[in-house]
């Protein structure tokens, strides 16, 4: 299957895209849940996105981590909660409802742009390390304005697609890391793409294909990549969750690891990707799909790891899923086409998505593929689920971390994810 290089830029003039004037949208904490109160939680579990005070998940270490600016990051938080205009949610500081100051999308597009444009022109003067770097930080910006990427959040797909340029920008600033490039496949009779970094194409490459949870956007691993697989000539793929990103037009089904197995025949296919040295790294919910392959194509994976998998416990019991904040039932009901209002409607049809209740795990099958799991935190993958994968998988270990920052527990298992792969891939 051919590659498509991605020659979009920043060009034109960012404010005319996202600060042109604009028709009356409705306020992100509305979407997918007709205006639903917040409702009273189990638990208030920072692992499962609780933030006292905002609607949601604040995670500055992650964000910094990623390679935000924590000046920036604090100077738009701000600016939010310091924000005198109306609330769709009082409760909450980041549902100011008109697009302007205060506004959640609006604060950090604007960082972002302010970026972007100094990006280009830098870029322009030749000066490529710093636009490569103010690119960086615009993506980074634009991934935060538009989470959490609800489908309908017509501003939110705005400051989206505007961080996918700027992150085309500062790749094409980058040239000394490879090539960027659009995978594209087809599944479920619709077209969709992954995004691949290739050191070269004068050689053939293992590869690592992460499944972001929904939580996480394309532009999260570019450090990753050049920090932990480039140096060793490990190529690199995400893949988005269905009903997001360039996997957009597909519904979350129990078929989950669908769009996974179309993107990794199209990688196959590739005359610089080694087919037989393909490792899968997935994240809460793209874990669980990255177990589903494995287990149903164990001869086709050299090396799986997960951090924080959902398994079977976080889509079955009622005690977590009765724990998720709105922002986070708002995001998964957006990607069955539900209504996180109606959310004991929701909680049943989460059912399916469990591997134990599609008779993949918990039934004396196991499967050879070394398997690497990171916990992040026993409310993402408890007890019960750490036995069904250990019985699955005759090469198991994990890692636990005693750090309560879920945040610096996420970034340390990206960076042991790494050393795993490196020890199984070459």
């Amino acid at each position: 299957m051919p590659v498509q290089q991605d020659h979009e830029s920043t060009g034109g003039n960012l404010s005319e895209v996202l600060f042109k004037p604009k028709f009356k949208y409705t306020e992100t904490s509305l979407i997918s849940n007709s205006g639903a109160k917040l409702p009273r939680l189990e638990k208030k579990d920072v692992s499962l996105g609780f933030t006292r005070g905002w609607y949601r998940p604040i995670s500055r270490f992650l964000w910094t981590w990623q390679g935000g600016n924590l000046m920036d990051i604090d100077a738009a938080l701000s600016a939010i909660a310091s924000s005198k205009n109306a609330r769709s949610r009082p409760q909450c500081l980041d549902t100011v409802s008109e697009y302007g100051g205060g506004n959640w999308i609006f604060e950090f597009s604007s960082i972002a742009q302010k970026r972007a444009v100094k990006g280009r022109e830098l870029e322009e003067r030749g000066d490529l390390t710093g636009a490569s770097h103010q690119y960086r930080m615009a993506s980074r910006y634009f991934a935060l304005a538009a989470y959490p990427r609800l489908r309908g959040d017509t501003l939110a797909a705005d400051a989206a697609m505007l961080g996918a340029r700027c992150y085309r920008s500062m790749c094409r600033c980058e040239p000394q890391y490879g090539r960027a490039l659009d995978l594209p496949f087809n599944t479920s009779g619709c077209e969709c793409k992954a995004l691949l970094h290739l050191p070269d194409t004068d050689r053939i490459h293992p590869c690592v294909v992460i499944m972001a949870s929904y939580e996480l956007s394309l532009v999260d691993f570019y450090r990753f990549y050049v920090r932990k697989l480039f140096p060793k000539g490990i190529a690199l793929a995400v893949v988005e969750m269905p009903g997001i990103g360039m996997s957009e037009k597909i519904k979350l089904t129990a078929d989950q690891s669908s769009v996974l197995e179309c993107a990794l025949n199209a990688l196959k296919a590739l005359p610089y990707i080694d087919s037989e040295k393909i490792g899968l790294f997935g994240i809460k919910l793209g874990g669980s799909a990255c177990i589903r392959e494995a287990l149903m194509r164990p001869r086709e994976i050299k090396a799986l790891a997960l951090a924080g998998p959902a398994v079977h416990s976080f889509f079955t019991d009622p005690e977590i899923l009765n724990s998720l904040p709105l922002c986070k039932r708002s995001l998964y009901a957006n990607r069955l086409n539900l209504d996180a209002s109606k959310w004991e409607i929701v909680i049943p049809l989460l059912k399916q998505l469990s591997l134990k209740e599609q008779g993949l795990l918990g039934r004396g099958r196991s499967v050879d593929v070394p398997c690497f799991n990171f916990i992040l935190s026993d409310a993402l993958t408890t007890r019960e689920d750490r036995a069904l994968l250990r019985a699955a998988f005759s090469d198991y270990t994990e890692l636990t971390q005693s750090e309560d920052e879920y945040s610096k527990n996420l970034s340390t298992a990206v960076e042991s994810a790494a050393d795993f792969f490196s020890e199984k891939l070459l």
